[in-house]
């Protein structure tokens, strides 16, 4: 085998006899290379085929893995165990299906199937009022499954919790698994835990691995969660032939059960273990890793590394302040077109982001010039289930026959009007020529409703005719405000928000969705028109329907940071670097928090080939009210050596927008304080518990409103 193409410290790695190895391979170093040479070297050098173990966590990333040991060692590679954790584990239980219990020919249940039947364990425990949180519930299952906890453990350990939302995941839980096992079914948290307990409690299956498998390698180590810690060190026990690849400082996924302490401490767990970190780059300019390099060393918890490159030159890494979001996407539009017309496809250029609402002013400004883009990893703006909710409410005020739209939101947030609720409803309207909505007024006529469903209804009713008669005298921010906080949908994602990630992405874009009809509603104004409700409506329906689609051959790409990971691009944009959105909630974050988003960076930039470009907003509109907004500290922390070209566009005085002064709250905000919510209006801080990512204020607002707050996600203002 040619090792010529080998650095010698990629060569090392892949020379290493036996024994632990750890290789801290930072970004764009080449660990791929490193993986598959070693396998192709363990082959020549007599290791047979069968008895070596590749783990990753993709079957895109497996696959490649296959394709390179062949092309590195033809005819033999086929038999090497390469596989993602999940598909290893479900090759085992295929095995050893007895000794696991469970069904010979069982089904992998995936997100969709698992939601569903969480959703049916819902209602049998009589939480069918909470269906909304399905999604929420099942989180909370995998990452108990993660961490190694049936039901009947988790059902302990959420006794002792003070939070009431695990003790109902603990009985949803156990119905839920009684139903999977009932029906032949594992979901993806059980292929590990069900190894997990396999390789414990069978001495004779734990040791035939143990023996069989003589080298194992994992890639993306950084990434392991418990279980999959435990599956990689059991394994290996025996021979301690383990090579794990990774890096720290790309651990970005503790939200979903990764573990950074399983990289950080390898060399605790397995003694005599042999170190190799790469460090030469392939991908970027020294100016970008330098930039990046100054960033992630002011992390505390990490394996020193300090990535460098051969290459010579390469433009300096770029530092843009705009007034606001609109024009932070005007900006990176027009750099993109200049880009096109110097000869770079659109494919050459990626824009990131931190949340996905952030997308919504890059997709209008990519639409309004005409440019085609892929949205990565989620829906176009509009298309969200939470706007196509919001615009349902608006649409349903303005034309009460909208029986679409009205069926569409009647029990969201859930209020108790179940579907045979609604055929009975729907029966009754159609008995009497009757569209849904008038059928809601004689309500207390039709037969067989609760009589909660019938006070749901007739409050809905309420709404809906309150609203429409203020409507003449509501703008269009003004009525959406008023949609989304009197038929509660607001406060409703609040308080989903405090256990459940999806919903506090929910509420971000609702959050963006009033931005975005203030948006609308300033420009109006410069022209010297108002802009109503349906005007809206209609613009938001017109540019819909003439979006670019995601299947252009040329396009920019749109993703979230963490989406990006693993990918490169030669042109990248790093947008939205501001205190608060990028480290998100930096105000109330622990430092392990902290440490991640500032890892969240590092990926980010380290995508860039050739050029990188940082954005940040000196204001940014949240609810629709402006906001002033202070650079991100990783811009910052990046200036250090004054090698960063920055710019600003003019003084924010150029916009007539009102500027509120950004109050960072963290350790400012006591129970007492008074407050301002861009929506609720003023109110008095009641309670204040968690911290970091949980941290949580009780606010009774002066309208009489009482409502728990993720400080994370919540633009209150200390008066």
């Amino acid at each position: 085998m040619d090792l010529s193409l080998l650095n010698s410290e990629q060569a090392k790695a892949v020379l290493h006899k036996e024994g632990p190895l750890l290789v801290l391979a930072a970004a764009g170093t080449g660990k791929t290379r490193v993986i598959t040479y070693r396998i192709a070297r363990l082959i020549e050098e007599g290791v047979p085929p069968g008895k070596i173990l590749a783990v990753t966590f993709t079957n895109k990333a497996a696959e490649e893995m296959r394709q390179r040991i062949e092309s590195l060692a033809p005819g033999r590679a086929s038999a090497v165990w390469v596989h993602t954790f999940h598909g290893f584990c479900a090759k085992l239980l295929r095995q050893h299906y007895e000794a696991a219990k469970v069904s010979r020919y069982f089904t992998i249940y995936d997100q969709s199937d698992q939601k569903r039947l969480i959703s049916d364990a819902m209602k049998e425990c009589g939480f069918e009022r909470e269906a909304a949180k399905a999604s929420m519930y099942a989180s909370i299952i995998s990452r108990a499954k993660d961490d190694l906890l049936d039901a009947g453990s988790y059902a302990i350990y959420a006794s002792t919790s003070i939070d009431p939302s695990r003790k109902i995941a603990a009985q949803i839980y156990s119905v839920y698994q009684k139903k999977i096992e009932s029906a032949g079914g594992v979901d993806f948290g059980d292929l590990l835990l069900k190894v997990c307990s396999l390789l414990k409690e069978h001495p004779s299956i734990r040791e035939y691995y143990q023996d069989y498998f003589l080298h194992v390698l994992v890639d993306e180590y950084q990434d392991t969660n418990h279980a999959q810690y435990i599956i990689t060190k059991t394994l290996a026990a025996k021979h301690k032939n383990l090579c794990v690849v990774g890096d720290d400082d790309q651990s970005v996924y503790s939200w979903r059960g990764a573990d950074i302490r399983n990289i950080l401490e390898f060399e605790r767990d397995f003694k005599e273990t042999g170190v190799v970190t790469l460090e030469q780059n392939y991908r970027s300019t020294k100016p970008i890793l330098e930039a990046a390099g100054r960033i992630i060393n002011n992390n505390g918890r990490r394996k020193s590394k300090t990535l460098w490159t051969q290459r010579q030159g390469g433009a300096a890494v770029r530092v843009q302040e705009l007034i606001d979001e609109r024009e932070e996407a005007s900006w990176v539009v027009q750099k993109i077109e200049e880009g096109k017309k110097s000869g770079h496809p659109l494919s050459s250029f990626a824009i990131f982001y931190r949340t996905n609402a952030q997308s919504r002013s890059f997709e209008e400004a990519l639409r309004r010039a005409g440019v085609p883009y892929r949205l990565i990893g989620a829906m176009r703006f509009y298309q969200r289930q939470e706007i196509k909710d919001a615009l349902a409410y608006a649409r349903i005020l303005l034309n009460p026959r909208d029986e679409i739209s009205l069926l569409r939101v009647v029990n969201v947030p859930p209020r108790g009007i179940g579907k045979t609720s609604l055929e009975r409803l729907k029966a009754f309207a159609n008995a009497r020529g009757l569209n849904a909505s008038e059928s809601f007024r004689d309500a207390d006529k039709i037969d067989n409703l609760t009589p909660s469903c019938r006070k749901s209804l007739a409050e809905l009713n309420h709404f809906f005719d309150k609203l429409r008669a203020d409507l003449p005298n509501l703008s269009a921010w003004q009525a959406m405000a008023r949609i989304l906080d009197e038929s509660r949908y607001l406060s409703w994602l609040e308080e989903e928000s405090e256990t459940d990630i999806e919903a506090a992405s929910r509420l971000a874009n609702v959050q963006e969705l009033l931005s975005s009809v203030k948006e609308y509603e300033e420009r109006r104004q410069a022209r010297g028109s108002p802009l109503s409700l349906g005007e809206y409506l209609e613009e938001i329906s017109l540019q819909t329907d003439r979006e670019t689609t995601d299947t252009a051959a040329d396009s920019i790409t749109l993703m979230t940071i963490h989406l990006a990971k693993g990918l490169e691009y030669p042109i990248v944009f790093l947008t939205g670097l501001e205190e608060g959105l990028f480290p998100i909630g930096s105000g109330n974050s622990s430092k392990e928090e902290l440490e991640e988003e500032r890892r969240l960076c590092y990926v980010g930039m380290t995508r860039a080939k050739e050029m990188l470009y940082l954005t940040h907003t000196s204001a940014r509109r949240v609810f629709g009210q402006t906001y002033s907004n202070i650079p991100s500290r990783f811009v910052m922390e990046a200036q250090l050596s004054g090698e960063l070209s920055t710019e600003r566009t003019r003084d924010y005085t150029a916009t007539s927008a009102p500027v509120v002064p950004a109050q960072r709250l963290g350790t400012n905000l006591r129970i007492g304080a008074r407050v301002r919510h861009p929506l609720f209006g003023v109110g008095e801080v009641l309670e204040k518990s968690g911290s970091g990512e949980t941290a949580k204020a009780l606010v009774r607002f002066e309208n009489g409103r009482s409502t728990k707050l993720v400080l994370r996600y919540t633009p209150l203002e200390i008066i």
